[in-house]
C-alpha cells in the first residue's frame, strides 16, 4: 500500500472497518443508535486504545482476510488480559534483576572493594575472543572504551538519583563523583547489568551463575531473553502472541511441558522447541527457583488460563496441552492456595481432563483454587 492509499478514519469508521472484516458487533451499523450503551462503551475502547493496538490482538483469528470467530468485546478483553500477563511478567522479572544487582555489587564489592569496579581490567576478561559479545576479539583498547563509557554513563546516573543514599553519598564526598559499587548497581538498567556479567572473566560468570543454579551460557542466554520481554512489557507491546527471534537455552527439567514442532522453533539434541510466551514463562520459573522458592505465581497463571480459547490454544502459546499449563507451576506457590504439591495434582490433572470448553478453561485456575483448598 502506498502512503497516499491511507488516510485517517473518524472511530466510528474504525469500528466499522473492523465489523467489515468479520469482527462481530451485538448492534447494526446500517441503522447505528449512536445511544446504544454498547456502541459508546467500544467508542470509549478504539479511541482510547488504538485502531492498530487492538489489531496486533486480532491476528490470530485471522483467516483468509477475515476474523473468525472473534467479537469487538473478545478483542478488547484480551488486550486487558495481555496486560495482565504483562503485569505479571514483569513483577517477577523486577525480582529477578535486583537478585542480579544484588549479586553483582556483592561479588565485585568483595573480591574488588567497593571501588575496584571501575578498574575493568581486574574484573573483566581481557583477551582473547567474548563469545557471549558475537565473538567480539577482547584487547586492552577494547576494555579501555567499556570502561570509559560505564564511568561517563554512571557519573550521569549518580548525578540524577532520586537515591536518598547517592544524594547523601554526593552530599557529603564534594570531589567524589563515583559512588561505590552497591549504591550504583540499583541504578543500571537491566540491559547495562548484563552487560556487566558479559564482560567478567570467566571465573566471575562462574560466580554469578552459580548463583542461579545454570551454566553461563544458560543465564546469558535467560538474561538476554528476560530484558527483551521486560522491554516489552514496559512499552505496552503484545507479549502473549510474541515468537522469539533468538534461540534461549531450554531449562532441563521443564523440557516436557514445552510443544516440539518441525519448524516453529529451535532445535536441541535433535528435538525442535517453541520460541514462543511457554519458553518465557519456563525461563523465569527456573530463576525465580534461585531468586524466591515463596515467590506467589497465582496471577501470572490466571494470566495464562485466561487467554486460552478455541483459537488461542495452549499449543499456540508453546504448551505441550492445557494440563501443561499448570503442570509446569508443581511445586511452585500458586499464590492462593498454598504450594501445588503433586499429591493434590493427581486429582486436579484428572479434573482438568474432563475440561473440553474454552469457557471451562477460563474457570479452571478458580476451580483448582477451590480444590486446593477443599484438599488442605
Amino acid at each position: 500500500m502506498s502512503k497516499n492509499e491511507y488516510k485517517q478514519l473518524g472511530y466510528t469508521e474504525q469500528l466499522k472497518l473492523f465489523h467489515d472484516r468479520g469482527i462481530i458487533f451485538d448492534y447494526s451499523f446500517e441503522e447505528l443508535d449512536q445511544n446504544n450503551q454498547n456502541y459508546q462503551k467500544n467508542l470509549q475502547a478504539i479511541s482510547t486504545l488504538g485502531y492498530y493496538q487492538l489489531k496486533d490482538y486480532a491476528y490470530p483469528y485471522l483467516k483468509n482476510g477475515k476474523y473468525v470467530n472473534l467479537s469487538f468485546s473478545k478483542l478488547v478483553a484480551r488486550y486487558y488480559r495481555d496486560k495482565r500477563l504483562r503485569n505479571a511478567v514483569e513483577h517477577a522479572i523486577e525480582d529477578i534483576e535486583a537478585s542480579l544487582n544484588t549479586r553483582i555489587a556483592f561479588l565485585l564489592g568483595e573480591k574488588y572493594g567497593p571501588l575496584g569496579y571501575l578498574e575493568f581490567n581486574k574484573w573483566c576478561q581481557t583477551e582473547g575472543k567474548n563469545k557471549h559479545l558475537k565473538s567480539k576479539k577482547i584487547d586492552k583498547y577494547f576494555i579501555a572504551k567499556e570502561q570509559n563509557e560505564f564511568l561517563r554513563k554512571i557519573q550521569e546516573k549518580a548525578k540524577k538519583s532520586a537515591s536518598k543514599d547517592v544524594k547523601k553519598f554526593n552530599k557529603n564526598n564534594k570531589f567524589d563523583v563515583y559512588v561505590p559499587i552497591w549504591l550504583i548497581m540499583n541504578e543500571l538498567t537491566l540491559g547495562d547489568s548484563i552487560r556487566i556479567v558479559k564482560l567478567m572473566s570467566r571465573c566471575n560468570k562462574l560466580e554469578i551463575a552459580n548463583n542461579f543454579g545454570c551454566t553461563i551460557d544458560e543465564l546469558i542466554s535467560w538474561l538476554d531473553c528476560i530484558n527483551l520481554v521486560r522491554n516489552i512489557c514496559c512499552h505496552n507491546g503484545n507479549l502473549v502472541d510474541l515468537k522469539l527471534k533468538t534461540s534461549p537455552k531450554v531449562p532441563d527439567e521443564l523440557k516436557q511441558y514445552l510443544i516440539t514442532a518441525g519448524n516453529e522453533g529451535h532445535e536441541i539434541d535433535g528435538v525442535v522447541y517453541t520460541k514462543k510466551l511457554a519458553i518465557i514463562i519456563c525461563i523465569i520459573l527456573k530463576l525465580m527457583s534461585s531468586v524466591n522458592v515463596r515467590y506467589r505465581f497465582g496471577n501470572l497463571v490466571n494470566s495464562i488460563s485466561y487467554l486460552v480459547d478455541e483459537t488461542n490454544t495452549p499449543e499456540s502459546y508453546g504448551f505441550r496441552n492445557k494440563k501443561a499449563i499448570h503442570q509446569v507451576f508443581i511445586g511452585r506457590n500458586s499464590g492462593s492456595g498454598g504450594n501445588y504439591k503433586k499429591v493434590k495434582m493427581k486429582h486436579i490433572i484428572k479434573y482438568i481432563d474432563n475440561q473440553t470448553t474454552s469457557k471451562e478453561l477460563e474457570k479452571l485456575t478458580e476451580v483448582i483454587e477451590e480444590k486446593l483448598k477443599s484438599m488442605s
